[in-house]
């Protein structure tokens, strides 16, 4: 059996602690540098390919922001419905002050509702889908280029074999150079979902201030002597 001791890289005879300080101060330094250097292709690939998925995540949960919202929104109209059907006549004033009011917030409340619904179908609504024409697709194998061989839509405009040709030629590079874009893509298409999510929830609080303001107009109505 093999002791510890001889596991041990061997201590210089002789070494005295400025010099042990020194060597170890050395391979600190040269750890540091390995840090700071550049990433090597694996280790690069790891990294776009996890920004990819966190990048997709922000889209699937904007998707799950944009139906809460959208959950909402249909609470605030089903209280709209019960209280504009059913209250009818007893509840609703038809001709005066009163009406007009009422009629003008109920109008303002459904172009409210018209406007944030437009909010979420732009959250929600696909981008990106355009299949582009086979010719403007690299079909050379260039260094450092994106050869656009992971996006579904320029996977189906090529014809098979090419698909093919073209993924037995491939370098690391042209995956990272891709994937890099596709990083770049998705985090704009997270930019326009998220300012379209911030328009819709900043509409469900109007909303909810609308139709708060239209019941405590009715109650105010129904309590003036």
């Amino acid at each position: 059996m093999t002791s510890p001791s001889a596991l041990t890289p061997p201590t210089p005879l002789g070494e005295t602690e400025e010099e042990k300080e020194a060597r170890r101060r050395e391979k600190e330094s040269r750890k540091l540098e390995e840090a700071r250097g550049r990433l090597d292709p694996e280790s690069r690939y790891k990294a776009l390919y996890n920004a990819f998925r966190a990048t997709q995540d922000l889209i699937e949960m904007g998707d799950k922001k944009a139906r809460f919202a959208l959950v909402i929104i249909s609470v605030l109209n089903a209280v709209a419905l019960l209280l504009f059907v059913r209250g009818g006549e007893n509840l609703l004033p038809k001709v005066g002050p009163w009406a007009t009011v009422i009629h003008l917030e109920i109008g303002a409340y459904v172009i409210g509702t018209i406007y944030y619904i437009w909010q979420a179908i732009d959250a929600l609504r696909p981008r990106g889908i355009v299949i582009p024409p086979e010719a403007s697709l690299p079909s050379v194998i260039q260094p450092a280029t994106s050869m656009r061989v992971l996006f579904y839509g320029d996977v189906v405009a090529r014809s098979r074999e090419n698909y093919r040709r073209v993924w037995d030629e491939l370098r690391m590079d042209n995956l990272q150079t891709e994937l890099a874009d596709q990083v770049y893509t998705l985090a704009k298409i997270n930019q326009s979902k998220y300012e379209a999510l911030t328009r819709l929830y900043a509409g469900v609080a109007v909303m909810t201030a609308m139709l708060g303001g239209i019941i405590a107009t009715i109650g105010a109505y129904r309590l003036w002597p």
